[in-house]
């Protein structure tokens, strides 16, 4: 099942059909309408982007994304095709190959732009997997950048290292890197899969990894899932050896995961430390890095936190400071509360709010938690909290 994963992650590698449509363009001005010289796959993805996405884009999107706005210009360019080749080969990437509804020109993430309606969101997803149809088989893959896939062991109280809650530790010596390994604690939740101390342990040679992707195997043999959300899409994580280093916040909920299915994490880049890449920590995608509007949480979101939450995650219950730790959340000293709002922030998915784990886990419906809200109590925690998410959103 290897070969589903797309091997370039969010990379687009254009085929001979391609690169040749893009010297007509650059050098004459002149497109062959009939598709000439393209695979059946190739005029399938350009008809899809000509007659779907590119007419969605032009109202919803260029106006923001053409340059005008910095960071945010994967839209640049003249022209419908010029348009496509830009979106496909933009940094950090929004088309994601290898899961199409988990591209970020999709969930969009952080956004303030209008939102997409049912039928052009299909019309975008419908020509990305076109485009992920038309690509070639590659002749050489290079080394394998996914690990095996494997059942997590499964956190059910407790910490490490009690008998309750085993560790997990995937060895990347396979993979290149002897020694290394991803280390993580799994826990079930009523709607997905949560991970935390979610970090790599890097071998002698050193780890250097890009955009870790996790899917998930369901045993009933329907269609593999990804992470909905992309979360660590802009990781870059430089790590010498001996060295553990935290991924993306370290930790992570992954909605639609089941537990006791198999899951494997796909590599955009595996290799040694790079001694001229920096020392790129784990930090990346929308829900992770540290809170921006913290003047917002203080007014809005910590008295709920410290009201509901403060007396198992402030450090009396082992297990639920683990997943999230927020002791100093309700100190006088600004730092002090800082690290408190930045373990928070871990737990936050700013595409859907209501999809944030500080959310789920305290569900009505969530029986793997210990603590619970009354559905009026939740939307009453929901609104205060939210405040502070919005802020967090639009802040610099």
């Amino acid at each position: 099942m290897l070969e589903t994963l797309v091997r370039q992650l969010n990379m687009v590698r254009l085929s001979v059909g391609a690169v040749a449509m893009i010297a007509l363009v650059g050098c004459t001005g002149l497109i062959d309408d009939g598709n000439t010289g393209l695979t059946k796959e190739e005029a399938a993805a350009r008809e899809a982007w000509i007659n779907g996405a590119a007419p969605v884009l032009t109202v919803n999107c260029v106006a923001c994304h053409n340059g005008s706005r910095p960071m945010v210009e994967f839209l640049a360019g003249a022209g419908d095709l010029e348009l496509r080749t830009n979106v496909l080969a933009y940094t950090p990437a929004v088309i994601n190959l290898s899961a199409p509804a988990s591209s970020r020109l999709l969930t969009k993430g952080v956004h303030d732009g209008p939102a997409l309606l049912a039928s052009e969101a299909s019309e975008i997803l419908e020509w990305i997997k076109k485009e992920k149809d038309a690509q070639p088989a590659p002749e050489d893959e290079g080394p394998r950048l996914e690990t095996v896939q494997f059942t997590p062991l499964i956190c059910t109280s407790g910490t490490p290292p009690a008998p309750t809650c085993p560790v997990n530790q995937v060895d990347l010596t396979d993979l290149g890197l002897p020694g290394a390994k991803l280390h993580f604690v799994a826990q079930a939740l009523g709607s997905g899969l949560y991970l935390n101390q979610l970090s790599v342990i890097a071998g002698t040679d050193g780890v250097y990894l890009e955009h870790p992707l996790f899917a998930s195997w369901p045993t009933d043999g329907s269609e593999t899932k990804f992470d909905t959300i992309d979360r660590f899409f802009n990781v870059k994580l430089n790590a010498m050896g001996g060295s553990t280093t935290m991924i993306g916040g370290g930790t992570a909920a992954f909605i639609g995961f089941t537990a006791t299915d198999k899951i494997s994490v796909h590599f955009k880049a595996l290799k040694a430390y790079q001694p001229d890449a920096g020392m790129g920590g784990g930090g990346g995608g929308d829900n992770g890095g540290g809170c921006k509007a913290l003047p917002s949480f203080k007014t809005n979101a910590a008295q709920p936190f410290i009201t509901s939450c403060l007396s198992c995650h402030g450090g009396q219950n082992g297990n639920a400071t683990s997943a999230m730790n927020i002791t100093g959340i309700n100190s006088t000293v600004d730092a002090t509360i800082q690290q408190a709002c930045n373990q928070i922030r871990t737990r936050i998915n700013t595409t859907t709010l209501d999809q944030s784990g500080i959310y789920l886990a305290p569900d009505p419906a969530n029986q793997n938690h210990p603590f619970r809200f009354q559905a009026a109590q939740l939307t009453t925690f929901k609104n205060s909290v939210n405040v502070w998410i919005n802020a967090e959103k639009v802040a610099p």
